[in-house]
């Protein structure tokens, strides 16, 4: 009798092996392969993020370089002195998450028309509908009539960048300490602008996870200083409002002009007179001026003398035809 055959085969054992290695080899392949997948997402993101950054800070930047304040003059009372920078902190540790401060930078809208370039500037942090955070900006050519201390709505301003996890300025005084909130109205930064800022800005780094990619920084001088109406007037040979330099009573702007005494007419004159009737009274009433404060003086034009008469004379003297 003939013996069987023999066949040639792996065992079961053999065969499970052999899966169990393929297995083992896949899984490995897999998470290296998530690993890099994740690693080339993350980089991405993270030089997009880096990218807007960039922008957002030098817009930022822009803005705060151009900060100009007008120191109030002594007369003038401060709640109608409409010049500040201010600054609002919910968590000081954070740096100003709202800033509001006159600017120069805003460009005319046509060459041939006479624009002043100061605009009133506002950057506000708020919470969007998703729970992060997003950057608004607002800005207006015209400055407020009187001191303003508050914010615009979110309705008035411009969404800048959203997802944003964390917004905040540092503001640095002649000491080198900083600080997050900044008052020029108030007594302790009386018509004071910070010398310099830091801003800062994070980001989320995907829209599944609250891992943070940042903060990037931006370091940025105020190269411009108070300005000093009163100083430039009186450098200019100008009376200034409300100063009594002889001592004789009468202040400096009030002086007659070469000993001769006040015309009836010119009493008359007060009270319907506004100050587009001044100016044309008085052609170069505003030309000696420095072009900011020109421009300052000229965004009364239509208002009564007897309205402005306070906030003008903190910027040029008014004639005697024109009280």
């Amino acid at each position: 009798m003939k013996s069987r055959a023999h066949r040639n085969g792996f065992t079961l054992i053999e065969v499970l092996a052999v899966l169990l290695l393929t297995s083992l080899v896949l899984g490995v392949a897999i998470d290296f392969y998530r690993d890099l997948s994740r690693a080339s997402s993350d980089a991405v993101t993270r030089g997009r993020n880096a990218r807007r950054a960039v922008v957002l800070l030098d817009r930022v930047a822009r803005d705060l370089e151009g900060a100009v304040l007008v120191k109030k003059p002594g007369p003038v009372d401060p709640l109608f002195h409409p010049w500040l920078f201010l600054a609002e902190a919910d968590d000081p540790e954070l740096g100003a998450q709202r800033l509001k401060f006159v600017s120069r930078g805003r460009h005319p809208r046509s060459p041939e028309t006479a624009e002043s370039d100061l605009q009133m500037v506002a950057w506000l942090l708020e919470r969007s509908e998703q729970g992060d955070f997003e950057l608004r900006r607002w800005s207006s050519p015209q400055l407020p009539e009187t001191r303003d201390l508050s914010f615009p709505t979110r309705d008035d301003s411009e969404r800048v960048a959203g997802r944003i996890a964390s917004f905040g300025v540092f503001l640095f005084g002649d000491d080198g300490v900083s600080v997050a909130r900044w008052d020029s109205s108030a007594l302790a930064e009386s018509s004071d602008l910070p010398r310099a800022a830091e801003i800062q800005v994070s980001f989320f780094l995907d829209d599944e996870t609250d891992q943070i990619d940042g903060p990037y920084t931006r370091r940025v001088s105020l190269p411009l200083r108070t300005l000093d109406l009163e100083q430039q007037l009186e450098a200019a040979g100008v009376p200034v409002a409300g100063r009594d330099a002889d001592g004789d009573g009468i202040p400096d702007d009030e002086q007659p002009a070469d000993g001769a005494e006040k015309s009836d007419d010119a009493e008359l004159a007060d009270g319907g007179m506004t100050v587009d009737d001044c100016i044309a009274a008085n052609p170069d009433l505003f030309r000696s001026l420095p072009p900011d404060i020109e421009a300052l003086a000229e965004s009364f034009r239509g208002r009564p003398i007897r309205e402005v008469a306070d906030l003008l004379e903190g910027v040029a003297s008014l004639p005697p035809n024109c009280r």
